[in-house]
């Protein structure tokens, strides 16, 4: 069985491991957050997918493919290329092939990083970053 806790807490642990370094604040989903104008920040949301079965009986491993979206936030003004240059050093923390967790019962690894540049709002433009996972769970 899947268990999106674990994949979704080793995610955040690794992104608030970023923020801190940089000194970004970061908006954790389901978590109430006031932005600042002036200031640049992180959101994060963890995209479950549908579970699917690879075999046919009761004891199949479980495959899923998840998304971490990181929302980039750059104050409107600060510099075209602000977001870009924070979602390549981003994008450098979550390596394709890395693992995210690796347990006896599941396993998650990252197959692809992409970035795009989202609609701004009033006050910040967005660079999004997708984090595409395969996460494997036995059965057993």
């Amino acid at each position: 069985m899947i268990n999106d806790f674990t994949t979704s807490k080793a995610l955040l642990d690794k992104l608030k491991a970023f923020t801190d370094i940089k000194g970004l604040r970061l908006a954790v989903q389901s978590f109430k957050f006031e932005p600042i104008a002036t200031e640049t920040y992180l959101q994060e949301t963890f995209l479950a997918n549908d579970t699917d079965p690879l075999g046919i009986n009761e004891r199949s491993t479980d495959e899923q493919r998840p998304i971490y979206q990181i929302d980039i936030y750059t104050p409107k003004y600060s510099g075209k290329f602000q977001g870009l240059i924070l979602a390549n050093d981003l994008k450098s923390e979550f390596p394709r092939a890395q693992f995210i967790t690796n347990t006896a019962s599941q396993e998650v690894k990252i197959s692809n990083v992409n970035s795009s540049i989202g609609p701004s709002n009033d006050t910040h433009d967005r660079t999004i970053i997708s984090v595409e996972l395969v996460v494997l769970a036995s059965n057993t």
